[in-house]
């Protein structure tokens, strides 16, 4: 039986109709399961790179920098010239490669952070390598691209990349960032010791994850920079 063309009209609008609202609903469940989730989402980084998007504001970053950090440098003159009594009084610890991390060539940060944060940096250490063992893979080396910031380093940063903010808990000597673009198979920078070992990162971003929820520390995944932005806690 054929139908009159008014009951067609009036369902195609109401089939149009339902689409709309199925679409609709959809998109909003997307936008504001992104919002109200506390589930770290997957995203993808260079080739097959698998790692959780931490989402901690700079608010919260700063509030845990300004209650265990020391109260920052202004200059880079301040800092050379005060540094040494800190790490004498044992207030901060100079961060060296070592068997866990390789640190790059800094060039807005200084090689140092607070005894609590360096204390965590090796203990991300201590667990990724114990879980590089579990899953029988090769001993990998995670880069540390960023530490302690003194206000004039800050500030030329934020000229150069206008992502930085000029109130960073790097300035705190609480924060340090963990570059997941590569991994190091030697521990020393050099080209052929880099590599994009996409399973190796993804340990490396668990163990950033357990530990921000035993209450250790903070994290932001940050895309631009493609590192782990992390504050002691």
């Amino acid at each position: 039986m054929r139908l009159k063309k008014a009951v067609k009209r009036k369902l195609y609008i109401i089939g149009g109709g339902l689409v709309a609202i199925i679409f609709a609903f959809i998109l909003l469940s997307r936008v504001f399961g992104d919002k109200t989730s506390d589930k770290p989402e997957i995203i993808k980084s260079v080739g097959t790179i698998r790692v959780d998007y931490f989402k901690d504001l700079n608010a919260t970053h700063l509030k845990y920098a300004k209650a265990n950090g020391i109260k920052g440098f202004k200059s880079n003159k301040e800092f050379r010239n005060q540094i040494g009594d800190l790490v004498d009084d044992d207030e901060m610890v100079k961060i060296e490669t070592c068997k866990y991390y390789v640190v790059d060539k800094l060039t807005h940060s200084h090689p140092y952070l607070v005894p609590k944060a360096a204390e965590l940096l090796e203990e991300i250490g201590k667990r990724f390598q114990k879980k590089l063992d579990e899953h029988d893979m090769p001993k990998r080396y995670y880069q540390i691209t960023s530490l302690l910031r003194t206000g004039e380093s800050q500030r030329g940063l934020s000229r150069s990349n206008v992502n930085a903010t000029t109130n960073s808990s790097h300035l705190y000597g609480t924060t340090f960032d963990i570059t997941y673009a590569k991994v190091f198979t030697k521990p020393k920078l050099s080209k052929n010791a880099e590599i994009a070992d996409g399973p190796a990162i993804r340990l490396l971003s668990e163990v950033i994850g357990e530990l921000r929820k035993e209450g250790r520390c903070v994290a932001v995944t940050e895309r631009k920079e493609r590192c782990f932005h992390i504050t002691v806690r």
